[in-house]
């Protein structure tokens, strides 16, 4: 019997202590993610009523619930003068407002967007609309249309629609709330339901900081150039053209009272003393780094390496200054190349300014080169030579690079009609009319392309903005369809015509001014005051 709890006492240590050891390996489990969207279970007062004028409207949900982002989703149809709360209890949603806001005979639309959402997944409960009337019968009239942004002609998903008295005139979108405003989807397009049957001034406002008004020069503006009138027709389309204006001082100095004035200005100054000091800032680490070297300067090449194509054969090659040279012996600056085995000099031209030399040349594909600065090459203010140097370095070779074809339609040459070739979204490396059915574009480096043609109106080779109080559009674009992928080493030939062309707020693919109704202004003519 001693034998035997010799031998089990062993054992059952180590059953319990791998039990434990188990234990701590395994976390608990945090459960199945819920993604069902909260379920509505009641509301009071009930949605839709005539002659009612609530001043609070409980929620009630199955899920407990919170208030996300209500500056973003929160829509009021007409706006009032102060906004309501909206505030989460529990699985209640309360929105209060007080009654003395609301107008006699007026229908009122309450619109959350996806601000309520349950507390634990954050899933929303999307698109919450509330509408009542304090007269005895719902405004029923209805505007929709689409935003693009003027410059991309892509669809504009960041911005509302505001709509104002004919009795405003332009400004009153810089000084004072909208009388309605509705926010666009994600596909650019808006729709405003229940207004009333009065004609109305309509902007699209980018509205970045939630304010419900236009900042100028530092949002963008899109306008009609006539008023509008809701309808019972539910394919109206109204199309916007948004840009950002280029900042004119007469026109804040005109619409802004002197104190907003003081501050843009100031905002202004201090934003440029940044930019300034931080260019300094900038300039001064890296005169300090390259100072270490005591040579003066630095070749922006890379040496390290000669079996790498590493030098881009569209640029120059630069000699970047750390200290101010006051002399320059050309004839002590020499750039050659290898050809087989043999040094042949290369034709090079140089310009200089306070900070850098520039040394051009005809780059021949895939060569080592090789930059001497031959002892008194270059003085500095205070007499001192500086150093000499030997750097080597090879070139791209063609392989590194890709071309583009782009075969236009015939209806496209014009002097009228600029092409326009991006590299990504914003990098802009050809802008020219269009003079020739066929554009090739040689020396490209790897990446996504896009391209687009300006209807250039004024005939300056570029686009241009608009200026609302001018009632001036900006310029259209047509663009190719989505992105053109280009290789290293490849030839890439797309056709840019009127079949695959996309124009903004056009059904067709022609150049096509904005649509307008039959009533409406010229384009560019002011409507009646």
């Amino acid at each position: 019997m001693k034998v035997l709890k010799n031998y089990l006492l062993p054992l059952l240590v180590f059953v319990i202590f791998n039990m434990c050891s188990c234990a701590n390996m395994v976390p608990p489990s945090g459960g199945v993610t819920d993604t069902i969207p909260p379920v509505l279970l009641a509301i009071a007062p009930a949605d839709s009523a005539l002659n009612a004028r609530p001043t609070r409207i409980e929620l009630r949900f199955n899920k407990f619930m919170v208030v996300k982002e209500l500056d973003k989703n929160l829509e009021l149809s007409p706006i009032l003068s102060v906004a309501p709360t909206v505030t989460a209890n529990g699985r209640r949603i309360t929105i209060k407002f007080a009654d003395s806001v609301l107008e006699e005979n007026t229908t009122y639309r309450i619109g959350l967007g996806n601000a309520l959402t349950d507390n634990r997944e954050n899933t929303p409960y999307k698109n919450f609309v509330y509408v009542f009337s304090t007269g005895p019968y719902f405004d029923s009239l209805e505007l929709h249309g689409k935003v693009f942004d003027a410059q991309t002609g892509k669809n504009d998903t960041a911005v509302l629609i505001a709509l104002y008295a004919t009795t405003e005139n332009d400004t009153a979108v810089m000084r004072k709330k909208p009388r309605y405003i509705t926010r666009v989807d994600g596909s650019g397009n808006f729709s405003f339901k229940s207004l009333p049957k009065r004609d109305f001034r309509m902007y699209a406002i980018q509205d970045a900081n939630n304010n419900y008004i236009y900042d100028y020069g530092e949002e963008k503006i899109g306008f009609l150039n006539y008023n509008v009138t809701p309808s019972l027709e539910k394919d109206s389309n109204y199309v916007f053209y948004t840009f950002k204006e280029v900042k004119d001082t007469a026109v804040v100095v005109n619409t802004l009272d002197s104190a907003t004035v003081d501050s843009l200005a100031k905002k202004a100054a201090a934003l440029a003393e940044g930019r300034e000091a931080k260019r300094k800032n900038f300039f001064g680490v890296k005169m300090g780094k390259l100072s270490k070297t005591n040579m003066g300067y630095r070749v922006l090449a890379d040496t390290s390496d000669l079996n790498k194509r590493s030098f881009d054969i569209r640029t120059d090659l630069v000699i970047q200054m750390t200290t101010e040279i006051v002399t320059l012996d050309s004839s002590k600056v020499y750039l050659s190349y290898d050809n087989n085995g043999i040094e042949v000099e290369a034709i090079q031209k140089l310009s200089v300014d306070s900070e850098k030399i520039k040394i051009n040349t005809q780059w021949l594909y895939d060569k080592v080169y090789t930059l001497r600065l031959v002892k008194g090459w270059a003085k500095d203010s205070a007499g001192t030579e500086l150093a000499p140097g030997k750097y080597k370095f090879r070139t791209k070779g063609e392989p590194d690079y890709g071309s583009l074809i782009l075969h236009l339609d015939k209806a496209y040459v014009s002097d009228s009609l600029v092409l326009n070739v991006y590299k990504g979204k914003d990098s802009l490396i050809y802008a020219k009319k269009i003079t020739d059915s066929i554009v090739s574009l040689k020396l490209l480096d790897p990446g996504d392309y896009n391209a687009r043609i300006i209807i250039d109106d004024n005939k300056d080779g570029k686009w241009n903005t608009g200026i609302l109080f001018k009632h001036l559009q900006p310029e259209k674009v047509i663009n190719y369809p989505g992105s053109i992928l280009l290789k290293a080493g490849w030839d890439n030939e797309i056709d840019f015509n009127q079949k695959n062309a996309s124009v903004p707020g056009s059904k067709d693919t022609k150049p096509v001014a904005e649509p307008t109704p039959k009533d409406a202004p010229k384009q560019n003519e002011a409507p009646e005051k």
